[in-house]
């Protein structure tokens, strides 16, 4: 079964699952609930809850701002001017914070509970409340016991995927390969495209260990996203490498430039391989190099100045892979 069937199938499961649980909990309008299962359903658990989360927090700024609306409009206030000050300011604020998004919605339900017969305002907003949490709910359970989306596993594989992107960039850098500057900025986009979704990734994965009662995540909640960080900072370290490298003069087989390349990238795809559980990481190179970078910085002579240069990013990125490996064989519970 695909990716893209398995989560229709949430979702169909999930839908329906709300609208029944809407009309066992004896609360009007049902679809409320379903509304929210579309808006916060991810195929993973972890998803579904960072989305459930923010949807909350944005309903409860919207509901608190919607019941004030209606005690303006008590004293007097104009109803469509008051709802469209409420509603434009939550929805200017939502550009800036994410969490808002649905507040300008929910504002708007509000403002507009007269709409429901029998009920006030107030009654009207707890109700909807109940629909959205209801909608969370069955979205989280259904998320998580159905889904076959290993957020961990996806984020190890990933971070595999870009450091053997790095290791790659290194060597067309050391063979002084030509690229133009619509393929640097795509690889350049590319690269932060990765980023972005491996921070989300962490993210969902973080998230999810608690629900899935792994019992290391209970000491290091965060330990995918710090992991996540780490590729950031090993992704500047390559970076800066990188352009060194390129600023170097034309490639010899015995030049430091080429040593320096070749060791970094070995480094990098030994990395990669013991993130996607094919060995165990082998740093022995690039140790070597950097330590021999460093024997450099007392001499103060023109011919290793570069050598000098390079001394810094290289134990840079030998203390970042360092502790990628540290997290990779530790526990997150084991680590300080």
């Amino acid at each position: 079964m695909s990716a893209n069937r398995q989560h229709g199938w949430q979702l169909a499961a999930a839908v329906v699952m709300a609208y029944f649980a809407s009309v066992l909990a004896g609360l009007p309008e049902h679809f409320w609930a379903v509304m929210s299962v579309l808006i916060v359903m991810r195929p993973s658990a972890g998803g579904s809850l960072d989305a459930g989360w923010e949807r909350v927090c944005g309903t409860m700024a919207g509901v608190l701002c919607g019941l004030l609306g209606v005690y303006v409009e008590h004293l007097g206030a104009d109803a469509l001017l008051t709802t469209l000050a409420i509603v434009a300011a939550l929805a200017f604020a939502s550009a800036a914070t994410p969490a808002l998004r649905s507040a300008a919605v929910a504002a708007l339900i509000i403002l507009s509970a007269s709409q429901l017969p029998g009920h006030s305002a107030l009654q009207t907003a707890v109700l909807r409340v109940s629909q959205i949490g209801i909608g969370v709910g069955v979205a989280l359970a259904v998320a998580l016991l159905s889904s076959t989306y290993d957020a961990p596993r996806r984020l190890h594989a990933g971070c595999a995927s870009l450091l053997r992107a790095m290791a790659l960039r290194l060597r067309q850098a050391d063979d002084k390969v030509n690229t133009t500057d619509s393929e640097a900025e795509q690889a350049a986009a590319s690269a932060r495209h990765a980023l972005g979704r491996l921070t989300m990734l962490a993210r969902g994965a973080d998230r999810e260990a608690p629900l899935l009662r792994r019992a290391q995540a209970l000491r290091e909640p965060r330990h995918y996203s710090r992991l996540t960080g780490l590729m950031q900072r090993v992704f500047q370290d390559v970076a800066v490498l990188r352009r060194m490298l390129l600023a170097a003069p034309a490639r010899q087989d015995d030049s430091p430039a080429c040593e320096v390349a070749q060791a970094v990238a070995l480094a990098l795809d030994s990395v990669a391989d013991c993130m996607a559980g094919a060995g165990q990481a082998d740093l022995s190179s690039l140790r070597r190099i950097a330590a021999g970078h460093e024997s450099h910085l007392a001499d103060a002579g023109a011919s290793c100045r570069r050598a000098v240069l390079l001394a810094a990013p290289l134990h840079m990125l030998l203390e970042d892979l360092q502790r990628i490996c540290f997290y990779l064989r530790k526990k997150p519970h084991e680590q300080s």
